[in-house]
């Protein structure tokens, strides 16, 4: 089954690397915002129930996304940070800097992607955790707007190279 492309394939032009920067610089400033709201208004672990089935916790995570590892005993943030660092270096490189034909919606899930990791290693960085603060009644996990931003992109990222894949074969 052939699926007509949605976007076009085409090498990334200035412009393109100009709105995914402002892409990546809005997603940013708003988990930022966001964290630094909660921080300012929020007691740790205080809660607030705002919807049906959603709350505000203020919980500091020294894991990974979604509050996994989240143990401040095992001292993994310098690792994690590390890593995650690497990670943005890399994806500022595919986003921006690496000339192979992409198409738009590779570009949008890797933008998110860097969005998220770099609130998260901001967090790290300055504070020695992340922020988390959203939780779901019904999920376990507390989590933040970039810990939604990557998920999000990573899963935009499959989807498209699922779709890529077909379309080639």
């Amino acid at each position: 089954m052939y699926i007509k492309p949605i976007f076009s394939w085409r090498g990334k032009t200035n412009g393109m690397k100009i709105y995914m920067g402002i892409l990546v610089l809005i997603l940013f400033t708003l988990d930022q915002y966001s964290k630094y709201l909660i921080r300012l208004n929020f007691d740790l672990f205080q809660s607030k129930s705002i919807f049906y089935l959603l709350d505000l916790i203020y919980v500091p995570n020294y894991g990974v996304a979604f509050n996994i590892l989240n143990n401040e005993s095992l001292n993994l943030g310098f690792v994690f940070s590390l890593f995650v660092f690497f990670i943005c270096l890399y994806l500022v490189w595919l986003i921006f800097i690496n000339q192979v034909k992409t198409n738009n919606i590779e570009l949008i899930s890797l933008s998110l992607i860097l969005a998220g990791g770099l609130g998260n290693l901001i967090d790290r960085v300055s504070l020695g955790y992340v922020v988390d603060f959203i939780a779901i009644k019904f999920n376990p996990y507390v989590f933040n707007f970039a810990d939604v931003y990557i998920t999000i992109g990573i899963m935009l990222y499959l989807i498209n190279y699922l779709l890529v894949k077909e379309q080639n074969s």
